[in-house]
C-alpha cells in the first residue's frame, strides 16, 4: 500500500500503438508535421462522411407503401391495380364508416395517417364502391403490399381489421428496415453491389480497411 503513494520517478512517453489508427494519432500528438497533421485530419473527415447514412431515418413522412391487386366479385373480375404509391396522408372524402372499420391505435403518437392505413383506406373505399357495403365477403383475389419500413403495431391492427372485412382476399406483404436500408445506394447498380459485397456489414468492413468512397 505504501508503494502506491511513492512518487513516480520514470519518464512519460508515447504508448506503443496497437492499430494503424492509433499509430496515426500517436504520431500526430508526439512527432507531427503540418503535412502529417492535415493528412490525418483529412482521413478522419473521410471516415466520418463514409459512416453517415445516405437516406433519411424512418419517420411517418418518409415511409412509402406500394400496392397492387387483382380482385374479383363472385368469381368475376372487379378491379385491377398494377401499382400505386401511398404516403402519410389520409385520402380525402373517406366515409366515416370506413374510418370505423380501420381504426388506428394511439401509441405515443397519433398513427392514423401512416402510409399503410392510407393505402387500406383507399383500397377499402374502392372495393366497397364496387361490391357494396354487404358484399365484402364475396370479394376474392390478391393484394400485394411493399412497405419501405416495417409496420408499427397500429398498422398491424389495421391490416387485421381489413382481413376481417375481406377474408377471401389474400394479402402478400413485404417490408424493409429503413434503419439499415438508409445506408444503401439509391441507384440499381449501387444497390446490387451493396448487397453482393455483404450489405451493411460489408460496408463497415470496407470503412475499417480505409476504403471511404464507393
Amino acid at each position: 500500500r505504501i508503494s502506491q503513494l511513492l512518487p513516480f520517478s520514470g519518464t512519460l512517453g508515447p504508448m506503443e500503438p496497437t492499430t494503424d489508427e492509433d499509430a496515426c494519432a500517436t504520431k500526430l500528438f508526439w512527432n507531427r508535421t503540418d503535412a502529417e497533421q492535415d493528412e490525418c485530419h483529412q482521413q478522419e473527415e473521410l471516415r466520418k462522411r463514409a459512416e453517415l447514412p445516405i437516406g433519411s431515418a424512418p419517420s411517418t413522412e418518409s415511409i412509402a407503401c406500394h400496392a397492387s391487386f387483382r380482385v374479383s366479385l363472385k368469381e368475376e373480375l372487379m378491379c385491377v391495380e398494377r401499382g400505386r404509391l401511398f404516403w402519410s396522408e389520409i385520402p380525402r372524402g373517406i366515409d366515416a364508416q370506413i374510418h370505423e372499420m380501420l381504426q388506428p391505435i394511439f401509441s405515443h403518437i397519433n398513427r392514423e395517417n401512416h402510409a399503410e392505413r392510407a393505402a387500406f383506406l383507399h383500397l377499402t373505399r374502392a372495393f366497397l364502391k364496387r361490391c357494396g357495403w354487404q358484399g365484402s365477403d364475396d370479394c376474392s383475389g390478391w393484394l400485394r403490399l411493399y412497405i419501405s419500413h416495417f409496420p408499427c403495431i397500429s398498422c398491424v391492427a389495421v391490416i387485421c381489421q381489413f382481413v376481417r372485412f375481406f377474408p377471401a382476399i389474400r394479402l402478400e406483404i413485404d417490408f424493409d428496415n429503413m434503419w439499415k436500408t438508409r445506408f444503401e445506394p439509391a441507384d440499381k447498380f449501387g444497390a446490387e453491389r451493396f448487397i453482393s459485397e455483404g450489405g451493411l456489414a460489408g460496408r463497415r468492413g470496407r470503412i475499417e480497411q480505409g476504403f471511404f468512397s464507393w
